[in-house]
Formats: C-alpha cells, sequence, structure tokens
C-alpha cells in the first residue's frame, strides 16, 4: 500500500512540473484579465523561444493587435525537442492553441492532417490568391489537393567552404563527385581537416542520408519509400558506401561532435568545407573572419536519383480544426505572412521569408538572396530530410544505425538490414 502511495506521489509530483513547464513560456500582451471579456483570443504556439525570433513575434504580435484591437494574440513556446514533445499534448486538451507551428512530413505535418487536428485552409487560399500566390514551398502543406498549412519560411542545404583556402591550393568549386573527392585528396595531403562533421545529435547525419539517397536512389523509389516503406533498393547500400569515402577526410570522432560545434570550429577556420542549411549564412556572415562561398551537393554519375535536385523543407503553422476562431486565426497566419512581417522576419532573425520577394537586397545579403532563389527555383523538387520525411519509429532507426556507420560499428548493408526491418513493421 505505500508502496502504490509513492508511486501515485511521484506521478503527482511530476504531473505538476509538467503542468508549470507547459505555461512557464505562455506569454500575454492583455496584462489585466478583465480586458479579455470583449477580445476574442487566439492561441498561438511555436518552437521560437529564444532570441532574435522571440522578439520578432513579440512585435509582430503587438502591431498584430494594434491592427485588431478586438483580438488578443497568446503565445506559447518551446525549443525544438521540448516543443516536438509539448505540441502533441497540447493539441489533445481542450484549451488547444487555435495556431501551431510544425514541421512537414509523416512525424508532425501529415500525423495532423491523418488525425483530422489540422482544418482545410483551401478556401482562404482560393478565395485570396494575391497572398497565397506570394507564397512558395506550400505543396508539402497539400494532401488530396487540398491545403492544411502556410509556411513561414523555408531551407535548403548545401556544402560551405573557405575560399581563401580553395585558392591557396587552387581549388574550384565540384560538380561532380570525382571532383569532389580530388579537392579532398589534396586538402587532406597539405594537413589540411576537409570536412567538419558533427553528428552527436544524429539528424545531422540524417541529412547526409538524405542528399546521397536523392542522388543514387531512383526519384519514384524514394518518393514510395517515404509513402510506403520498404528501403530494399540496393541502391540504398549504395548510397550510405557513398558516405564511406567522406569519412577518412572529416574530422575525428564525428559523433561526439554536435552541429553547433561543427559551425562554430568551421566559422572560426578549422576546416575547408561543411554541410549546412541555407539559413546559417547569417552565422557565416556574423563570425567567419575569411572570405566563404557555398556549391550543391555534386552529381554522382552512377547515381540512379536526382542529380540537380536540393533537400530541405518549408516549415510552417496550421490551424487547429477544433478552433472556435477561424477567420481570426487565418487573419493571424496571413498577417505572419505578409510582405511587411516577410521582409521583418528575413532582416531580423536571418530566416528566409516564403514570401515570395521579400528576400532582397534590402532585407538580405547577396549569398541569402541567391541561396533562397535557388530553393524558389527547385521549390517543386525538393526532397524531405529523412528524419521528417518517414515516421519517428523509421528514421530513429536510420540514423541512429548511421551514427554506428560513422564509427565503424556497421556496415552500409547491417544498418540498412535494421532499416527494412522497422520498414516491415510499419
Amino acid at each position: 500500500m505505500k508502496r502504490k502511495t509513492g508511486v501515485l506521489l511521484i506521478i503527482a509530483i511530476f504531473t505538476t512540473i509538467f503542468l508549470y513547464a507547459c505555461s512557464s513560456n505562455d506569454k500575454s500582451n492583455d496584462s489585466e484579465a478583465s480586458n479579455n471579456d470583449d477580445k476574442t483570443v487566439i492561441k498561438i504556439a511555436h518552437r521560437w523561444p529564444g532570441e532574435p525570433q522571440s522578439s520578432y513575434f513579440d512585435e509582430l504580435v503587438e502591431e498584430f493587435e494594434k491592427e485588431n484591437p478586438d483580438i488578443q494574440v497568446d503565445q506559447t513556446t518551446a525549443l525544438n525537442d521540448d516543443y516536438k514533445q509539448k505540441i502533441k499534448v497540447m493539441l489533445g486538451e481542450d484549451n488547444a492553441p487555435d495556431v501551431f507551428f510544425t514541421w512537414v512530413g509523416k512525424s508532425f505535418g501529415d500525423e495532423f492532417i491523418d488525425k483530422d487536428i489540422a482544418m482545410d485552409l483551401t478556401e482562404y487560399y482560393e478565395d485570396d490568391e494575391d497572398w497565397s500566390d506570394k507564397l512558395i514551398a506550400t505543396e508539402p502543406f497539400v494532401e488530396d489537393d487540398k491545403y492544411y498549412g502556410v509556411p513561414i519560411y523555408t531551407d535548403s542545404k548545401v556544402f560551405y567552404y573557405n575560399k581563401e583556402m580553395f585558392d591557396e591550393y587552387n581549388l574550384e568549386e565540384p560538380e561532380t563527385w570525382e571532383e569532389f573527392i580530388d579537392i579532398l585528396d589534396t586538402l587532406k595531403e597539405n594537413g589540411e581537416t576537409p570536412i567538419q562533421f558533427g553528428n552527436q545529435a544524429s539528424w545531422a547525419g540524417g541529412h547526409y542520408i538524405t542528399a546521397l539517397n536523392q542522388r543514387m536512389v531512383d526519384k519514384e523509389t524514394v518518393e514510395k519509400d517515404y509513402e510506403d516503406p520498404d528501403f530494399s533498393d540496393p541502391m540504398y547500400v549504395e548510397a550510405l558506401k557513398k558516405f564511406q569515402e567522406l569519412l577518412p577526410y572529416t574530422n575525428e570522432s564525428v559523433n561526439a561532435e554536435d552541429h553547433e560545434e561543427t559551425r562554430t570550429l568551421f566559422t572560426t577556420g578549422s576546416a575547408a568545407i561543411t554541410f549546412m542549411e541555407t539559413f546559417e549564412a547569417t552565422y557565416m556572415e556574423d563570425d567567419a573572419d575569411y572570405e566563404w562561398d557555398t556549391f550543391n551537393f555534386p552529381e554522382i554519375k552512377e547515381g540512379e536519383g536526382d542529380q540537380s535536385g536540393i533537400i530541405g523543407a518549408p516549415e510552417g503553422f496550421m490551424v487547429h480544426n477544433e478552433t472556435d476562431h477561424p477567420e481570426e486565426a487565418m487573419k493571424l497566419l496571413k498577417f505572419i505572412t505578409s510582405e511587411a512581417m516577410g521582409e521583418k522576419l528575413t532582416k531580423e532573425t536571418g530566416m528566409p521569408s516564403s514570401v515570395e520577394g521579400t528576400v532582397n537586397n534590402e532585407t538580405a545579403t547577396e549569398k541569402e538572396v541567391e541561396l533562397t532563389d535557388m530553393i524558389a527555383e527547385n521549390e517543386d523538387d525538393i526532397l524531405n530530410w529523412i528524419d521528417q520525411g518517414v515516421s519517428p519509429q523509421l528514421a530513429k532507426v536510420y540514423t541512429d544505425e548511421f551514427q554506428n556507420l560513422t564509427a565503424d560499428e556497421a556496415t552500409p548493408e547491417e544498418v540498412m538490414e535494421k532499416v527494412q526491418e522497422q520498414a516491415k513493421s510499419e
């Protein structure tokens, strides 16, 4: 009996802590509860509690409330992994957010659509084409020709390189895998670390997996395996073998280094090349004291996949299907994705807005404009990150086993055997 009482006490304590954590990052722009009586309260949840995004959203809410004095916006925020846990709990509660941030793909966006949590926004897209036609990368929010979300920004991945180091050894941006390997050989022979890579958080390796699968595996096969996983095509093994070709050129103990550490080391000139997201150009501009540039993932001649596509995905917001205030919720979403707020997002946070034309010479650097244009030009040919494109369970097996590969504790064949086993169970 005492044991049962103790267990109940522990549960009660953790429940209290959880509820407190859920409310600790809640924000309201109205300090007096009595003023809420004649206002419509819209609750929004997002994953940016830190700067500079926190200030951006605070100012956005303040401006929106000035333009809409009959609406109050309350924010709830949590950072990345915490948000992933928190939002799924919140969406099942009576006091669920009206508007909520989501990634796209099976792990989040598709799940919210399939479970009838996300509201069909098609009529809003069709009734206001002056707004919707200016959005890029909307396709990942579409299912059965219906729109279920609105992108706020979009992102891809490229190789960043130390241009001064390349110039020192008379190197040029590679277009093919063979040229890439030749560059890495030259750098290593001259005592440089060719590639900086941190895979402590396995999603980073997942981005290499995604890019190599895109180049090596037939496009239709990849798309099929994202929808109905099988991953038995032998070219998936060949993709992992291609990554093994890169391992001799990376820093040691890649699984002991996280991505942020990788970025910091790269900006200080520790290596010639690293694989980073397009929005991370802002970190390079702020922190790197050398000339740098970017190049796309090289073509692989023996590959059977898409040799010109890019990897990445937009991120955005959905509206809860059971919201009591759909019109007000959409008014807020349209405000967030207006040209003015898109330009503000780009300029103040470095996140490339999904509103066409807002990443420009007034809001971004020449390189940021170039990278955003690249995404816009390839918006119909972007392969979603593997950790978002497949189920969370399958993604975990794939990326965890990839860590074992990088530690020389698993072969490509063994990695894919584990992946296939998980795929069969889904």
